[in-house]
């Protein structure tokens, strides 16, 4: 009965389904980045042109985040899933024919990176949205952190793989596996038989850009939370950086860093199994102080401490953050009206996505001029300053959630968005 409890949303076959699908499409998404950075090499491309086509890829998916969170609030959100998935398994085919048949280029790497951005940036916000209609209210954390737990285990999974697929055959053989990851994803979306959701007419798309940053900005517990979670991913990409370099220079080399960066991933599958049963009566104060376990990874780096205290480190900064991000996006399921939930879920990636490039090109410079020490400390600052002003937040002290995993403004009338609030909790897709 316990576990029956925890993994509930697995119990209704619309989310068995979907759950099936996603997660088999998260394991080709995983195997990738290794995937294309061998691809790259193959056909003669160096490490600046890894750069080059990992960097246009994000920057095409943040550019268009915003319009692909008002389509999936425009149109039916498992539609334009599906059309997304077909579409990346018919040009994940393609490049496997190109370079199994010797006709890869750099160019053609590109094209298919700027398109997987594209999809992505449409995908992910129409995500955010469909959740709530297949899982009820009181599961949606669960639903959540099960999504999370596939999405940690195919990062694990996912590179091992890739390097064994390659290793055995090619690079050319990994996309055609991703292009049959997606082609799963697709007939399972198909298959998937949801209520229909009345819209609005629909006005122009830039009006309803435009109305979805007003949802975002008429919420101060929201728009302050998405500055502390650009602030703190500043702050955190600092290790991303400094990381590898210091693990590489003084600890052991890359297999070292590779134990770093494994003990992470096991930390965000383990945060998801807590987010699974804990439901904090105060979810957006418990879920922000969780984003404190990421000092102990910065602090360990000023000497720096043993691998195996590194490791202790990066699982509890994982934990902390997968239990947040569960949190968070539970909140936003629960709380944002659903014709605009994909609207204001994209403005969350476009500000979380947007800062963190900036911490990754700004953390060397600031090391090679300032110092190592002093950057860390920077680091710390950033991280630190912005979750604790954060948990002043009225909005954020408000918000409770009951034992039964509702989210809910004790006193609606007293909230700017109290009826917004109060519609979704009766009718009822990070940092």
């Amino acid at each position: 009965m316990v576990m029956r409890e925890r993994f509930g949303p697995l119990a209704d076959p619309k989310f068995r389904l979907f759950w099936i699908g996603n997660s088999t499409s998260l394991v080709g998404d995983a195997i990738m980045p290794v995937t294309l950075v061998f691809a790259i090499l193959s056909v003669g491309g160096s490490l600046s042109e890894v750069g080059m086509v990992l960097g246009t890829s994000l920057a095409v998916r943040v550019a268009l985040l915003v319009i692909g969170g008002t389509l999936a609030d425009r149109f039916p959100r498992r539609l334009l899933m599906v059309g997304c998935d077909l579409s990346l398994a018919v040009v994940q085919t393609a490049v496997f024919v190109l370079l199994a048949t010797g006709h890869g280029s750099i160019w053609m790497l590109l094209a298919a990176a700027v398109f997987y951005g594209i999809a992505s940036a449409l995908s992910k916000p129409a995500l955010t949205g469909l959740l709530p209609q297949m899982v009820a209210t009181e599961r949606l954390q669960q639903a959540n952190a099960l999504m999370s737990i596939s999405r940690s285990a195919a990062q694990i999974i996912g590179p091992a793989l890739a390097g064994l697929i390659i290793a055995v055959a090619s690079p050319a053989a990994a996309y055609l596996l991703d292009a049959g990851t997606y082609l799963v994803s697709a007939i399972t979306l198909l298959l998937l038989r949801l209520p229909p959701v009345a819209r609005k007419s629909r006005g122009k798309l830039f009006q309803d850009i435009a109305a979805g940053w007003r949802e975002v900005v008429s919420r101060p517990w929201y728009w302050m939370g998405l500055c502390c979670h650009a602030v703190w991913n500043l702050g955190a990409s600092v290790f991303v950086v400094l990381g590898p370099v210091i693990v590489n220079e003084q600890l052991g080399g890359a297999s070292r860093w590779g134990l770093v960066a494994t003990s992470a991933a096991v930390g965000s599958l383990l945060g998801g199994f807590v987010a699974l049963r804990w439901r904090p009566r105060r979810p957006l104060i418990s879920g922000h102080l969780c984003l404190l376990l990421s000092v102990p990874q910065l602090a360990a780096l000023f000497a720096p401490s043993p691998v195996v205290v590194l490791m202790a480190a990066a699982t509890m900064h994982a934990i902390g953050v997968a239990i947040i991000n569960q949190i968070w996006v539970t909140a936003l399921q629960q709380l944002i009206p659903e014709a605009v939930i994909s609207r204001v879920s994209s403005y969350d990636w476009l500000i979380s996505m947007i800062v963190a490039p900036l911490g990754l090109a700004l953390t060397g410079p600031l090391a090679e001029h300032a110092g190592t020490p002093f950057t860390l400390g920077v680091a710390i600052t950033l991280v630190t300053v912005p979750v604790l002003a954060i948990l002043v937040v009225p909005g954020i002290r408000a918000v409770r959630q009951s034992h039964d995993g509702k989210m809910f403004f004790p006193d609606s009338n007293k909230k700017p968005d109290a009826s917004s609030a109060t519609s979704v909790m009766a009718g009822s897709d990070g940092p």
